[in-house]
């Protein structure tokens, strides 16, 4: 007879005779239910071994008819540590992140790597990195005389073009995080404070962050730029769940916002070693907003304020938004292959 027997842990299918009841218990481990059955024919009036099998955690065989299929029963096992290597294997093969290409030969560097590259792609062109420059503080300036002159309808436009060209800023500075704008690392951190500091940005806090999500990259708890949510968290929380469909969405621009607030001005977050750094930075833009903001208020008023600085600077966290967060948070396993997860 055919069969099935379906629960939010887990779906079997199966052609199963039976006479005599089982009952069998899933196991939920971090979001992550695998229950298989193997049937191997033994005698004309058995179906033969039934084998559960969950990773390491249990195995359990029995030899009998079957009556019922599978009775659900409430989760019982714990959840597995998340150091251990084969239960994160497991949940990395579940998301679709599988290797790509031929294992990396132990004998090869990183500064292998390196070497094997032009020579052309670490040089520094002066032109291109103060043309960048040139071209967004034009932008700007353009901006702010498109907001100062446009009519009321036409605002959103000269909003739109302002954030753009401050956007510009934040790449320059990025650049100088990177070393690749100038040949002169205080040069490079120079321009950066002050391009960060239109947005409130402070340079340091940015770069030391954002070196560290370079050098772990997609590392679940290390990585600052990526950060998934687990499925038991979104479950227990409808808040949350709402919070992520309205920020990953019509309310992106201010997920940025508050990654800006989170991970920029706290100087827990920061090593003994990087604090003077950052304190350098977070003196830079609290000045920028002690004098240029009051001007701007002095001369135009709080409408003032709003029309010539915080438009344009939501404007700036709409691109950042749409370039920096990743687009797919959360995803299920049988997605995998159409999001192009295995490369």
């Amino acid at each position: 007879m055919a069969s099935t027997a379906v629960d939010p842990l887990f779906v079997i299918k199966g052609n199963l005779s039976y006479r005599t009841p089982i009952q069998l218990a899933p196991f939920r481990a971090s979001g992550i239910s695998c229950i298989n059955f193997q049937f191997q024919r033994s005698c004309q009036k058995s179906l033969g071994n039934v084998t559960l099998h969950h990773d390491k955690w249990m195995a359990m065989r029995r030899s009998k008819f079957l009556q019922h299929v599978v009775v659900p029963m409430a989760p019982t096992a714990p959840s597995p540590a998340a150091d251990d290597p084969d239960y994160l294997k497991k949940l990395a093969e579940s998301y679709g992140f599988q290797q790509i290409g031929e294992p990396l030969p132990d004998d090869v560097t990183l500064r292998d790597i390196i070497t094997s590259l032009p020579k052309k792609v670490f040089d520094i062109d002066d032109m291109k990195a103060w043309g960048s420059v040139l071209i967004s503080v034009t932008s700007y300036v353009l901006g702010i005389f498109m907001i100062a002159k446009a009519p009321w309808y036409l605002l959103p436009l000269a909003w739109a073009w302002t954030g753009t060209a401050i956007t510009g800023f934040f790449v320059i500075g990025h650049d100088c995080a990177h070393r690749s704008f100038a040949r002169n690392k205080l040069l490079e951190d120079i321009v950066g404070t002050l391009a960060f500091m239109p947005l409130i940005y402070p340079y340091e806090p940015w770069r030391f962050k954002h070196d560290q999500h370079h050098a772990k990259t997609n590392m679940l708890h290390e990585d600052t730029a990526w950060h998934p949510v687990w499925k038991e968290d979104i479950e227990a929380s409808p808040t949350l769940r709402k919070a992520l469909i309205f920020g990953y969405g019509p309310f992106r621009t201010f997920m940025s916002i508050a990654h800006w607030l989170l991970w920029h001005f706290d100087l827990k977050k920061f090593r003994q070693s990087e604090v003077n750094r950052v304190l350098i930075s977070l003196s830079a833009v609290f000045a920028f907003m002690g004098v240029v903001w009051p001007l701007i208020i002095y001369k135009t008023g709080i409408a003032g304020w709003v029309k010539f600085w915080l438009m344009p600077w939501m404007g700036y966290h709409f691109w950042v938004s749409k370039l920096s967060f990743p687009t797919l948070l959360i995803y299920h396993s049988e997605c995998a292959i159409s999001s192009n997860l295995h490369g």
